[in-house]
């Protein structure tokens, strides 16, 4: 019965122009930039990946920047941005991510060591330099969430088997990676993800990157076969679409043209009050949806939302109430190939990637990549 309403309700939103992730192809007429719009995207790549690649230690890791001495962050969600974006010149730098992976995979917790009794998660750490080496690799024993950290690292194994083809690599760490998916699902409640165990907050952002984080690792499992494939599969594909609708049907609120930010763990009450003149997280989370595909880019709905985000903040000369760079609004711009405001982002950015001092950190700069590449691609 669970499986017949869910395929009615995508018949119907399909009418609507919205689907379960899924988008029509891309038509023919659309516009794609200029040759001199094209060189700037390819400039952006280039030197952002570069970047990027020239983060990561001896020991895997992708710290948040970097110094030869002092402390480093470690964060492991925003270095599998970075791993994202490094995949898409997967001939120079899958090596690196590889190498990335390796660490992740390395520092999971189990559930004796997870503060919560989570199997699969991972912490942030902190790892002192001294000359350009590391002295000390110290576990932080907290991390922002369990469901965002595990999903945007199975978006990384996704992409690198589909930028490698490297089966073997996939089947050697089966095991981790159905931890890893049973950590990102361990707080599903009522068809949406709490942030972790301890923070029973359902956030719309979150949300978005578990569906598609559960749809990257069920796809994964089409691809490669083991023992374990079909129940992972399984496993990811019910979780795509509980999330799907519930974010349909409880987060979007369809009178005032907004989804809800987030909602507590119980009655689906507000945990936070939606407000176009918040920047973060209310504004910026209606992104997500578009970003992370659990709405066409297409559609009415897409670009309503981000054309009322454009409208209320000039996010192109980086005018919004932080310091950040925040690339995952050029991000979404390119999904919905507004080439305009991509490029005047990206001659903005040119200059910070100059230096690329902070606060520019890993995961703006993989945003930003992806981004440019996103562009490069839709022209090829």
């Amino acid at each position: 019965m669970k499986q017949f309403l869910s395929l009615v309700l995508s018949a119907i939103l399909s009418i609507f122009g919205v689907g379960l992730g899924e988008c029509p192809s891309t038509p023919d007429s659309e516009k794609v930039a200029s040759a001199e719009q094209l060189a700037l995207f390819e400039e952006i790549v280039e030197s952002e990946t570069a970047w990027l690649a020239s983060l990561q230690l001896e020991n895997g890791a992708i710290p948040m920047t970097y110094s030869a001495n002092g402390t480093l962050r470690m964060n492991p969600y925003f270095a599998d941005f970075a791993a994202l974006a490094l995949l898409d010149r997967a001939d120079d730098y899958a090596g690196n991510v590889k190498k990335y992976m390796d660490w992740h995979f390395a520092h999971l917790n189990t559930s004796s060591s997870d503060y919560n009794g989570v199997d699969g998660t991972i912490y942030d750490y902190e790892i002192k330099m001294a000359d350009g080496k590391i002295v000390e690799e110290k576990s932080l024993g907290s991390y922002d969430s369990t469901d965002s950290y595990a999903a945007t690292f199975l978006m990384v194994l996704n992409k690198y088997y589909d930028k490698t083809g490297d089966s073997a690599y996939i089947l050697s760490n089966v095991g981790n990676i159905q931890r890893i998916v049973n950590a990102m699902l361990s707080t599903l409640h009522n068809g949406l993800t709490m942030a972790k165990p301890d923070y029973e907050i359902k956030y719309l952002m979150d949300n978005c990157e578990v569906y598609a984080g559960a749809k990257a690792c069920g796809e994964l499992f089409t691809k490669v076969s083991c023992d374990k494939s079909k129940a992972i599969e399984t496993q990811c594909a019910e979780a795509v679409d509980d999330i799907y609708n519930t974010v349909e049907n409880k987060l979007w609120k369809s009178l005032c043209g907004n989804y809800k930010v987030a909602v507590k763990k119980t009655l689906n009450l507000d945990a936070i009050k939606f407000s176009w003149n918040e920047y973060y997280p209310s504004a910026t989370a209606q992104l997500f949806p578009i970003a992370f595909g659990l709405i066409c880019p297409r559609s009415d709905r897409a670009l309503n939302l981000y054309n009322k985000f454009c409208e209320k903040y000039d996010w192109v000369n980086f005018d919004y109430p932080d310091a950040f760079y925040w690339g995952s609004n050029v991000y979404t711009a390119a999904v919905v190939n507004d080439i305009d405001r991509v490029v005047q982002y990206m001659e903005n950015y040119k200059g910070i990637a100059e230096t690329h001092a902070y606060p520019l950190y890993n995961a703006d700069a993989g945003k930003v990549s992806m981004a440019a590449q996103i562009m490069l691609d839709r022209a090829a």
